[in-house]
């Protein structure tokens, strides 16, 4: 358990280390492209299918995709909201309309 733990830490902090780098020695843009490389997905598919199966695996994928609605509406609003508030607050803005539309994107989820 601390091993699998352990190595998302790894993971998750050389991505971030990584992209944000990338992002500021090249291009901030190439940055934001980069840091959506799917090795926390990978890692976590792997681990989900190793100890619940293939079709939890499945599962866990569609609730990925289903997830999307509500991060597509976080980033558009801290796109939208930060030249007008500041990168901070559209951050705490996104996140709570993220938030808000958790439960309707789960319920959502239940369908498919």
């Amino acid at each position: 358990m601390y091993e699998e733990l352990f190595l998302r830490f790894l993971i998750g902090g050389a991505v971030i280390a990584g992209t944000t780098w990338i992002a500021e020695w090249f291009d901030p843009k190439l940055g934001g492209i980069i840091a959506n490389i799917p090795s926390a997905t990978i890692v976590s598919l792997l681990l989900v299918g190793g100890a619940m199966g293939d079709k939890a695996a499945v599962d866990f994928a569609k609730g990925l995709v289903m997830g999307n609605i509500p991060w597509f509406a976080y980033i558009f609003s801290v796109i939208l909201l930060a030249q007008r508030i500041g990168l901070s607050k559209s951050i705490a803005a996104g996140f709570i309309v993220w938030l808000l539309l958790l439960p309707l994107t789960y319920r959502l989820s239940q369908a498919v």
